[in-house]
């Protein structure tokens, strides 16, 4: 088969304007994902989740340019069963290429066997992949703060102007196709 330029750089151009990954793309060839379902990366991302740390350390763990104040261990506690432990997870970044609702996104990851993220996930995935929210934001649903009876808050990796941030994003609106969101194995 011969592929000349013309054809190369469109297909680059498709690839970047969907924000498709080589594994995405090689995975939609396959046939392995039909167009509305979730992508998942190919490899499953390991990590170590380690509760001897308070949130703020964990924060601190991370080097981010910008820290949102609202996100420590007031608002987003940890559970007492899990203080003063190490737990290893297998997660995996859902891409859905559409717009999608927080509670939409969640369903998609319980199909496939995951749960969203809570903040320690995020942070144990920040300190470990630190130039990967540099691709996309990342979402992680499973924690959420209250701000009032009407506006929920949930972490997030994410570029700014500041560089590396860690944020907050409400739960609420409807998460655009470049976002990812962080599933934890169940």
């Amino acid at each position: 088969m011969i592929i000349n330029t013309t054809e190369l750089q469109k297909f680059f151009e498709i690839m970047e304007s969907k924000n498709l990954s080589f594994s995405e793309i090689i995975a939609l060839i396959n046939g392995k994902i039909a167009d509305n379902e979730p992508l998942l990366s190919t490899d499953e991302i390991n990590l170590t989740v380690d509760y001897n740390k308070t949130p703020e350390q964990a924060v601190a763990d991370g080097n981010y340019d910008y820290k949102n104040s609202g996100i420590n261990g007031k608002k987003f506690p940890i559970s007492p069963e899990m203080i003063g432990k190490k737990v290893d997870i297998a997660g995996k970044l859902f891409h859905f290429h559409r717009e999608i609702s927080s509670e939409d996104a969640i369903s998609e990851m319980d199909k496939k066997g995951y749960r969203p993220a809570t903040l320690m996930e995020l942070l144990a995935l920040g300190a470990a992949h630190p130039e990967l929210q540099r691709e996309f934001l990342v979402i992680a649903l499973g924690s959420i703060w209250h701000l009032s009876s009407v506006i929920r808050c949930v972490p997030c990796l994410r570029v700014g102007g500041s560089g590396r941030e860690l944020n907050l994003r409400c739960f609420g609106v409807a998460w655009v196709a470049l976002d990812r969101f962080f599933g934890v194995r169940k």
